[in-house]
């Protein structure tokens, strides 16, 4: 496992329950029924978590215009991955730097 992936499992774990996966895929699909759980029982503990994690507000208005839960999840998902995953890049390149 390279070391991005790594930290940005480390990342996603910081924030939501669930397990921790050797494979993407797999990690993607438990993030999204943890995801469908907050939209249908804790939609404001889901927007504290976007908005600290910082993922780009633009796009997820854009998904919340599908409007179901199942629909929302695998995009949201994602888009919270790649946002853990720039942060774990960053983390490496200041580490690297320092």
């Amino acid at each position: 496992m390279k070391e991005v992936e790594k930290i940005t499992r480390e990342l996603l774990l910081q924030d939501f329950e669930i397990a921790l996966s050797t494979q993407k895929e797999q990690l993607l699909s438990d993030l999204g029924s943890a995801l469908i759980y907050l939209l249908l029982n804790d939609l404001e503990k889901l927007w504290n978590i976007l908005y600290k994690i910082d993922v780009n507000e633009k796009k997820v208005k854009a998904l919340f215009d599908l409007s179901e839960a199942k629909l929302i999840a695998p995009s949201l998902a994602l888009l919270i991955y790649e946002r853990m995953e720039q942060k774990a890049i960053t983390r490496i390149q200041y580490r690297d730097k320092g």
